[in-house]
């Protein structure tokens, strides 16, 4: 596999993943239009958050900083990338303009990921030259720390692409989840928005505090989800997981209570051996990670 990955666009999310790229031991090509000293300026600082946060040592990012090239010219940061994520601003016009401009210089062999959060990936794909290799992988902010990716592809993105581009980002250390249709907010805003909108309208209907509910959802909901998700959180918390709930309200198991104990089993088999893969290894990875996320807090 190629060893070069190309940034289309250097603002915060762009520049993130990049540092994320280079710490990698990837040749990092970041493009822009603007003065390339603000784009240098960008990663100095990304790169120093990293090591006042004791993410990495100054010899990995000194090491780090020596894969990076910055240019003005498209072709010249393209040329050789086996990936270039584009992070341009939300003009449908001007995506799938530099889309075109970069498979005429690369072909169809490079992967096409756009950073948008709104745009579908079918749209995006339309008058490029080799639309199979177009998707979306969209970061979770701050970008050079959350390893979050979310890749979705189109009508016309052929899987392997989808394949390529999961392989290609954790091998920077990302998270990538797939979402395998076009939806709005696709599936990681999706979820927080529907957070965000039950906080709201907890504070607005008088129920608490702006400070109470970031704190409920911080030391209970949230502190679980970050640790085992959502669903795994749930079926933790009974005996028999989503099977044994149905029986524990007196209802019959539903068709989709098996989709998610289902889900659940193949979730802890392909969980690392140190982080768990029975429920009871679970249990116990999840506790310590509660108590070291408690003394973070001050609160153990």
């Amino acid at each position: 596999m190629k060893n070069k990955i190309a940034f289309a666009g250097a603002g915060m999310i762009g520049a993130g993943l990049a540092v994320n790229a280079m710490l990698h031991g990837y040749e990092t090509a970041l493009y822009d239009v603007c003065d390339l000293q603000i784009v240098r300026d960008r990663i100095h600082q990304i790169m120093d958050i990293m090591l006042k946060a004791e993410a990495v040592t100054e010899e990995k990012a000194r090491e780090a900083l020596k894969l990076a090239t910055y240019t003005n010219d498209l072709r010249e940061a393209v040329e050789g990338a086996v990936l270039v994520e584009e992070c341009l601003p939300e003009r449908i016009d001007l995506k799938q303009s530099v889309y075109r401009q970069i498979q005429e210089i690369t072909g169809k062999e490079t992967l096409i990921c756009s950073s948008t959060s709104g745009l579908f990936p079918t749209k995006l794909q339309e008058g490029a030259l080799y639309p199979e290799s177009i998707l979306v992988a969209h970061p979770y902010n701050p970008s050079y720390l959350l390893p979050l990716i979310e890749l979705c592809g189109g009508e016309q993105t052929a899987a392997e692409s989808i394949a390529q581009a999961k392989q290609i980002w954790e091998a920077i250390g990302k998270v990538p989840v797939v979402c395998q249709k076009e939806s709005e907010g696709f599936l990681v805003n999706k979820l927080s928005w529907g957070c965000m909108q039950a906080a709201q309208e907890a504070v607005k209907n008088g129920l608490c505090s702006v400070e109470d509910i970031d704190k409920a959802i911080m030391f209970g909901p949230g502190m679980r989800m970050a640790v085992t998700g959502q669903l795994l959180t749930i079926s933790l918390g009974c005996e028999g997981g989503f099977l044994a709930l149905a029986e524990k309200y007196g209802k019959p198991a539903t068709p989709e209570d098996h989709l998610y104990a289902e889900g659940v089993d193949a979730e802890i088999a392909n969980r690392k051996p140190e982080q768990g893969n029975t429920v009871e290894g679970v249990c116990e990875w999840r506790d310590h990670m509660f108590a070291d996320i408690l003394k973070l807090h001050g609160l153990l």
